[in-house]
């Protein structure tokens, strides 16, 4: 029997961790949140720090409980929302610091977004070459 990384699960795991950080940033400690990316914390970012944190948490349950699935249509469309989520965020990141509205620890979530997209293509492009 080969032995193979199931790098669905080790992706949605490592990924529910990061939007469950994320959650808990953004609900507890916003106001630190947002002056890290170099904008002044207002009633505004308070609020949408907020609610964005409550879409956080259901991406983070969503790829918790999706870890163990099997390779079918539902988990191709599962990788390819969240890859297409963390693209956007990948991009928004890269646009924002362009623009000089955020610092350059943009390039932490950048980073991170992108390693997490990439996997969720690769997920979906040898899915049917490969048990994955």
């Amino acid at each position: 029997m080969k032995k193979y990384i199931n790098l669905f699960k080790v992706t949605s795991v490592t990924t529910s961790i990061l939007f469950i950080y994320l959650t808990f940033q953004l609900l507890f400690m916003s106001d630190a949140f947002v002056s890290d990316l170099g904008q002044q914390p207002s009633e505004a970012t308070s609020v949408l720090s907020h609610r964005v944190a409550m879409f956080m948490l259901g991406i983070s349950v969503l790829m918790f409980g999706a870890r163990n699935l099997a390779q079918s249509k539902a988990r191709d469309v599962i990788c390819f929302a969240t890859g297409i989520t963390l693209f956007g965020l990948s991009c928004m990141g890269w646009y924002e610091f362009t623009r000089g509205t955020v610092n350059s620890s943009i390039f932490i979530a950048i980073g991170i977004e992108t390693i997490l997209w990439i996997l969720f293509m690769v997920i979906l492009l040898l899915r049917n070459n490969t048990k994955i």
